[in-house]
């Protein structure tokens, strides 16, 4: 990553997670999940923001939102009793002093100067008779063997380096990093890390087009709802906007720029097309394309500020003519610097990106009663070298995969 303040995301693992048996799902800076309606492409979406949402706010709030245990629990040839999520990531040695020098909670860094590997998860399960649930297992570990933590959550009490004695969840339905963080440096980073790091978008060209009232968020809402408040912040810097004009002049004929207004206490957004005859005019969203618009929410989220460490993109395809796809792409690809970027696409269009490199594409299938995550298999990624691509190897049915899916072997939490 170019910029050594970042946190990035090295690996999501799944166990009875609604579709989901066990799944682990690898990143790249660029990563392209491919896989037929129902497959579990989103529930992987949603896994990494439920663990957001349980740190954010509460496990049980998350687990509601969500339908409770028992709609997520695993159910398929061989149920699950409970689920398990866990994340695997690394810290910068920027990002660590960052935090500690924010916090004053002060820690040393010792031989960690290239950073922290950093696992972080819980297994929960329902309570006996079927009523709520509890925290069976909580892991936060790191390079312990350099004198970082590591800590496992068996009856409500974590012990690590430099915690005093007693650090508790307060019940069995609660999580105990955010307690924890309260005392030491490192847990502290860890759940900053993934509080804000991920970020999941499913844009709604008819949220855009509400324009809510004003707001000072430079972070991108899910469905893109406050595009607006998103694009004046960020007109504050030249490169950004005029970044973001540029594709958009390459994805819609005429248009010209982008800009914010401010109307009856609501953040307007305002198109500016030229005409033929070197005239123009502004319009406002209700006179754009849902695709111009979803283009405009997929760049502020690659450009936002500050940059989640993974920008997740569901459909990148959904509205948008193949011509504009391919600058979308382009955008990503240059953005990847910045950010990384998990995209969903059934598009042979998007998949014949030279972005979309076999490496960076993980198979989402529904086999034997459970979702799986497979690599391509070796002949497949050698039909993909150019000048054929993975786009035509979807297009001609021909999307073969490795014989074994990506899978936790050994202890869910500590497996290498």
């Amino acid at each position: 990553m170019s910029d050594p303040a970042r946190v990035h995301i090295e690996e999501l693992r799944v166990s009875g997670y609604r579709a989901f048996e066990n799944a682990r799902l690898r990143f790249d800076d660029l990563t392209v999940l491919v896989g037929r309606n129902g497959a579990g492409k989103s529930t992987l979406l949603d896994a990494l923001e439920f663990v957001r949402d349980a740190l954010s706010d509460s496990l049980v709030n998350a687990l509601e939102r969500r339908g409770g245990i028992q709609a997520l629990i695993h159910v398929g040839p061989r149920n699950a009793k409970d689920l398990s999520v866990a994340i695997r990531l690394k810290l910068s040695s920027r990002y660590l002093n960052e935090v500690w020098g924010r916090t004053g909670l002060g820690a040393q860094l010792g031989s960690l100067s290239e950073g922290a590997h950093m696992t972080y998860g819980f297994r929960i399960g329902p309570k006996r008779g079927g009523l709520g649930f509890e925290v069976k297992k909580e892991v936060a570990s790191g390079p312990h063997q350099q004198g970082f933590i590591r800590a496992v959550r068996g009856s409500r009490r974590i012990d690590g380096l430099g915690l005093p004695h007693g650090v508790l969840a307060t019940s069995r339905d609660a999580l105990a990093l955010p307690f924890a963080a309260e005392h030491d440096a490192l847990y502290r980073a860890l759940l900053d890390a993934l509080k804000t790091s991920v970020r999941a978008y499913s844009l709604s060209p008819l949220a855009i087009r509400a324009e809510p009232p004003l707001g000072g968020a430079s972070i991108l809402s899910r469905n893109g709802s406050n595009a607006g408040d998103v694009l004046h912040h960020l007109e504050r810097g030249k490169g950004d906007i005029d970044w973001i004009n540029r594709h958009l002049r390459a994805i819609t004929p005429g248009l010209d720029k982008v800009r914010t207004d401010i109307a009856a206490g609501r953040r307007l957004i305002r198109f500016h097309q030229r005409f033929s005859d070197g005239h123009g005019a502004f319009f406002d969203v209700g006179d754009m394309s849902d695709g111009t618009l979803r283009c405009l929410a997929i760049l502020l989220a690659l450009r936002q500020k500050p940059s989640p460490a993974l920008v997740c993109i569901e459909e990148i395809e959904d509205s948008v003519h193949p011509a504009a796809l391919g600058v979308l792409l382009d955008a990503i690809e240059a953005s990847t610097s910045r950010c990384q970027v998990l995209l969903t696409s059934h598009s042979p269009e998007a998949l014949s990106h030279p972005a979309v490199t076999a490496d960076r594409v993980r198979v989402v299938e529904w086999r034997e009663g459970t979702s799986q995550i497979f690599p391509l298999s070796p002949g497949a990624r050698e039909m993909s070298l150019p000048p054929r691509s993975v786009g035509k190897l979807l297009r001609t049915n021909a999307l073969f995969t490795a014989e074994g899916s990506d899978r936790v072997e050994g202890d869910f939490f500590t497996a290498p």
